[in-house]
């Protein structure tokens, strides 16, 4: 076999992805050897724009959230070390800081589930241990999702010129869909964050006003485009702020954000709906909430967003491990997301430990 036949033979669109990261570092160094702070943010914004569309496309169509959790975590020092270039990171850290957040959220998750457990076999020592663990990671996801909401302001209001929760962006520019994304996501961090601090005993210290704000900066995006998730937002501040609801139909919006989610392939308006129901302690709500998750006839996934959906597909998995680790001290079985422990038709089944250890 030819040694020619084993090069590797990169693809026009790698090519270009190389060119231009060869061209930011070169107009970076040049910059640096000539003390031109002008030059240093137009290379780093430059390698900026590279990653924002030819890196995050492809981890937003990933199904392993392990995966893009972590990577998200790695990478959020390394896009910040832009700023010592004089570009501006903010966008690329909003979207990482959100998708860092999960990895701090599963973690909180199993501590959760480790001291109901624990609660349930009347291990005190082993409760107190747990739940103090599982408030400590409230708090780092709650400061990675309070961060991941300034920068989404710092990045957009600095851009588009305008006041979240005041005015509304003009996104108008040509690919302006990833400040959209950025927009929507760190608007949904802002309102985690708030959840996760009170659950930390207020270790953040997370503003109060975003519920109110992000209210009003949903009315800004297109609600079809975005699966639904606009409204849904809007419909969780409506539920969890007193008197918000009034003159609203909060029922009927969730539902049909729900709907639309199913359509298009992301279901983020389940997880805002079941959100909202654990603010009034409505466990039917959730469990409904859960059932229609895993139960959407025909459902299948949008490519582009598969991270997402499987971010969202997670939360309800917790919710459901949290209903079945009260009532029975294991997780949900594989394969039952959608059922319940005391379903008539689980409880027939007389599930046996052999059951949760296939």
């Amino acid at each position: 076999m030819a040694c020619s036949t084993l090069v590797f033979q990169p693809t026009r669109g790698v090519l270009a992805f190389y060119r231009r990261l060869l061209l930011a570092a070169s107009v970076v160094g040049f910059g640096l050897l000539t003390g031109c702070q002008s030059l240093q943010r137009g290379g780093a914004n430059i390698a900026l724009g590279v990653v924002e569309r030819n890196v995050v496309p492809p981890v937003l169509g990933v199904s392993d959230l392990n995966m893009g959790c972590t990577h998200a975590m790695a990478m959020v020092p390394l896009i910040g070390s832009f700023r010592s270039f004089y570009g501006d990171p903010s966008g690329l850290e909003s979207i990482l800081s959100t998708s860092a957040s999960l990895c701090a959220d599963n973690d909180a998750n199993t501590e959760e589930l480790r001291y109901l457990r624990a609660l349930r076999d009347r291990r005190t020592a082993d409760a107190q241990d747990a739940r103090t663990s599982h408030k400590r990671l409230l708090e780092r996801s709650a400061r990675r999702q309070l961060a991941a909401y300034v920068q989404m302001r710092q990045s957009l209001e600095k851009k588009y010129r305008f006041q979240y929760g005041e005015t509304c962006p003009k996104f108008r520019r040509k690919n302006s869909d990833f400040d959209q994304l950025i927009y929507l996501l760190g608007s949904i961090s802002g309102l985690q964050a708030m959840v996760n601090d009170v659950a930390a005993e207020k270790a953040v210290n997370v503003p109060t006003d975003i519920p109110l704000k992000a209210e009003f900066a949903m009315g800004c995006l297109d609600n079809a485009k975005w699966w639904g998730t606009p409204q849904a937002i809007r419909a969780t501040v409506w539920s969890v702020v007193p008197g918000a609801s009034e003159g609203k139909d909060v029922a009927g919006t969730f539902n049909q954000a729900m709907a639309l989610g199913e359509q298009q392939g992301v279901r983020l308006p389940h997880v805002l709906a079941a959100i909202s129901a654990g603010f009034t302690d409505d466990k039917q709500r959730i469990r409904e909430v859960v059932k229609r998750f895993a139960s959407a006839p025909g459902y299948a996934p949008n490519k582009n967003y598969r991270y997402i959906d499987e971010a969202a597909g997670a939360t309800i998995q917790q919710m459901s491990d949290r209903d079945w680790t009260i009532g029975t001290g294991s997780r949900t079985p594989v394969g039952r997301l959608g059922t319940f422990w005391d379903d008539k038709k689980v409880a027939k089944d007389t599930i046996d430990a052999s059951e949760f250890l296939k």
